[in-house]
């Protein structure tokens, strides 16, 4: 299979806080493209158990579909900062398959290093696993308005739990993307089960035959009562944006990379940094089975 084009996608997964953040990177898997997440960390456990925590979420994807037996897996790290802690989420695994002409598989998971000040990584392991069904109503691809719907159910499986939160947590986005001929716009806009509303969008522009630019952003609001996160100065809603690149380097190879930060208010949960990058592999599993010709 060949990857037209490599899209950077902007993913900030349910972001739970307590002093230090337990962000959460996750990704979309849309039209077979190799993608990149430029969200915030894989997460540590780092708030004790029966303290309220702030739920941040945002998923963005498209409405494209790969087809049935096609997909992609992707390889890739991530670096973020805020005030108090950094973090680098290296190897990030994600990918997708297209299970058939109207709905595709996808999956995310981190490993982790987490650190204060500098020193020796304070925690590090496995992140939390992200598994979605991309449902499309509407292809872009064969209208001739260029425009596609998708709804993409998502089920998170945090890597521990606590009182305050459920090991297994759910996530309702919903997807609508423009197609032009030089440039394609997505958006997305839900729920995540924790408590967070969420709407986020993208433009890609093509830049040459083999190279694509991308300007995302994405904001989120915690709808969680949170006394401790009210009395330590955090805010109810954050808002990141992030500007990505994305090369085909061969017919199912691309390599991508993004840039970002938080641009609201620069509270102890706020990405300073935000740097992603990596590479994407397509691949074709199985071909449909054809129905037999008549005699």
């Amino acid at each position: 299979m060949r990857l037209r084009r490599a899209s950077i996608i902007l993913i900030l997964a349910a972001v739970p806080t307590f002093v230090m953040p337990r962000p959460i990177l996750a990704q979309g898997h849309g039209n077979a493209h190799g993608q990149s997440n430029a969200g915030g960390p894989s997460g540590i456990g780092a708030e004790p158990a029966g303290v309220d925590v702030r739920n941040f979420g945002s998923w963005l994807d498209d409405a494209s579909i790969a087809p049935p037996g096609n997909g992609t897996v992707n390889v890739s790290f991530g670096y973020y900062r805020t005030p108090l802690f950094h973090e680098i989420d290296m190897p990030v695994v994600d990918g997708g398959v297209g299970l058939t002409k109207k709905v595709q598989f996808g999956f995310s998971v981190p490993f982790f290093h987490v650190s204060q000040g500098g020193a020796a990584p304070a925690a590090h392991g496995l992140g939390d696993l992200y598994m979605n069904a991309k449902v499309q109503l509407r292809d872009p691809a064969t209208h001739a308005d260029g425009v596609g719907f998708a709804v993409i159910p998502v089920v998170e499986i945090l890597n521990n739990a606590s009182i305050d939160r459920r090991r297994v947590n759910w996530a309702l986005p919903a997807s609508v993307e423009v197609q032009r001929r030089a440039w394609r716009a997505y958006a997305s806009g839900g729920y995540f089960s924790r408590g967070s509303l969420f709407a986020s969008g993208a433009v890609e522009l093509t830049v040459s035959e083999r190279a694509w630019m991308t300007c995302s952003g994405g904001s989120s609001y915690s709808t969680k009562i949170d006394p401790v996160g009210e009395s330590l100065g955090l805010s109810r809603s954050r808002t990141d944006v992030s500007v990505g690149i994305s090369y085909a380097a061969a017919p199912a190879i691309a390599v991508f990379g993004s840039m970002g930060r938080t641009l609201s208010r620069q509270d102890a949960n706020a990405g300073t940094v935000i740097i992603s990058g990596g590479a994407s592999f397509g691949f074709s599993a199985w071909r449909p089975s054809r129905p037999p010709r008549r005699k």
